[in-house]
């Protein structure tokens, strides 16, 4: 009896081992699962249009290091960041959309570290803290940024994932720019009584803020304000559509610049309600 065991185990290995399952339906350690969906939305399966957005995202991060003195601190890092930037653009240029997302991968970590290595430079030797920096990318990529997909649903101050996706880039350019500071308007449709549309505006308009600040911008930064129903997104007559525009969250950069206009420089909010009227 104890010759016959070693010779069933070997026997049941032998044929457990000729059947394998089909690929993808439990063969090679199950990594495919058979009812899983066949792409997902993570950043290796990005839309076209979602790449370039990101290359957009990072050269703009990558100018607003140059203008703050980095080519006269680290010219040697500096170049290294702008041979991948260019072997992005040309891969984006011949539609290697799949090519271009594995080094935009490894780009974003490469000026990640550039930028944290740059913040120890500035604090120890000052390099470049007299240089002239130019806001007006920054301040328009900003803008477009938070004023796009900033809608919310009926009777909700919840965020779509599309927003929070603008939010975290928005983030790092803020993060990037301390002196820069943002004002957040809550709007609602005309639905409801104005006091309960004055609070759910200013909760749309914190919810943002909480968002931003998780991403790690300095509370300071940002500023929020109330409109409730007083300030309709257009004049057309109202309709779903319309009613959907009004749930908003406006953002305004108040910037310190001193080339910055006058309405965006930093002012206390009992002058925003005035210089807000002005512009809308």
């Amino acid at each position: 009896m104890d010759k016959l065991l070693p010779l069933a185990c070997v026997v049941g290995l032998c044929t457990g081992c000729s059947t394998w399952p089909e690929e993808g339906r439990g063969g090679w350690a199950e990594i495919y699962h058979p009812d899983a969906p066949s792409t997902t939305n993570g950043f290796e399966n990005a839309a076209p249009f979602q790449v370039m957005n990101e290359f957009e995202h990072l050269s703009l991060k990558l100018d607003w290091l140059k203008s703050r003195g980095i080519k006269h601190c680290m010219p040697g890092q500096l170049y290294q960041a702008e041979l991948m930037l260019t072997r992005i653009n040309r891969t984006l240029s011949a539609q290697m959309y799949a090519e271009a997302q594995l080094d935009l991968r490894t780009f974003y970590h490469q000026l990640h570290q550039l930028e944290n290595h740059f913040e120890r430079v500035i604090s120890t030797t000052h390099c470049g803290t007299d240089t002239q920096t130019d806001d007006s990318k920054l301040i328009g990529k900003l803008e477009t940024l938070l004023n796009s997909d900033n809608q919310f649903a009926f009777d909700s101050f919840e965020l779509t994932p599309k927003y929070r996706v603008n939010l975290a880039q928005s983030a790092e350019l803020l993060k990037m720019s301390p002196g820069t500071q943002v004002l957040l308007v809550g709007h609602t449709d005309i639905n409801g009584d104005k006091i309960s549309n004055f609070e759910l505006a200013y909760k749309r308009a914190e919810s943002v803020k909480s968002w931003l600040t998780l991403y790690g911008v300095n509370p300071e930064q940002v500023n929020t304000l109330a409109q409730g129903a007083q300030v309709p997104f257009s004049n057309e007559p109202e309709s779903v559509q319309k009613q959907h525009s009004d749930r908003r969250v406006n953002a305004y950069i108040l910037s310190s610049s001193s080339a910055a206009s006058e309405l965006t420089k930093v002012k206390p909010l009992t002058e925003w309600t005035r210089a807000l009227e002005d512009k809308e």
